[in-house]
């Protein structure tokens, strides 16, 4: 008899524990999901949102992805997308690769041509891709002058 109290006390703390597990789970979820940015209507030819240019890049007519800032690639470096695909990550078979950069997943982004717009999809990876500093979700269209930022890597995309 003297054993059933602690055990009594335990099976409570234990279903405590359970309920405030499930709580936090659910509060997470709750605030991933305030945190996703509202759809904004995408119109071909509309420019893009006013930020500050802190570089102006003339481009040659072929779209590119060009380094901004970075801990790992120097500023300025362009990565044509030639025939409009582009993947971007840690492995060593992505088009631009992030190699030393804890925060880029081995296929972390993807850019892919669809109806003459170019839209980039983060790859399910760890930390996210982020374009004009939200949060992608999806196929996200890139707009020429759009930033986007993977791992540390801030790059600038250009028409």
């Amino acid at each position: 008899m003297d054993l059933q109290i602690p055990l009594l006390a335990a099976k409570a703390l234990l279903l405590l524990l359970l309920f405030a597990f499930i709580y936090a789970v659910v509060r997470r979820g709750i605030g991933d999901l305030r945190s996703i940015p509202d759809d904004e209507p995408y119109r071909p030819g509309a420019p893009a949102p006013a930020r500050e240019d802190r570089h102006r890049i003339i481009s040659k007519g072929i779209p590119e992805m060009v380094v901004e800032s970075s801990d790992i690639l120097a500023p300025d470096t362009r990565f044509p997308i030639g025939d409009g695909t582009m993947s971007i990550g840690r492995s060593s078979s992505s088009d631009v690769v992030l190699k030393s950069d804890d925060y880029v997943s081995g296929r972390h982004a993807r850019i892919t041509h669809h109806a003459d717009l170019l839209y980039i999809e983060d790859l399910n990876s760890t930390n996210g891709t982020f374009v004009n500093d939200r949060k992608t979700i999806g196929a996200t269209p890139l707009r020429s002058g759009d930033t986007v930022r993977i791992g540390s890597t801030i790059f600038r995309y250009v028409e």
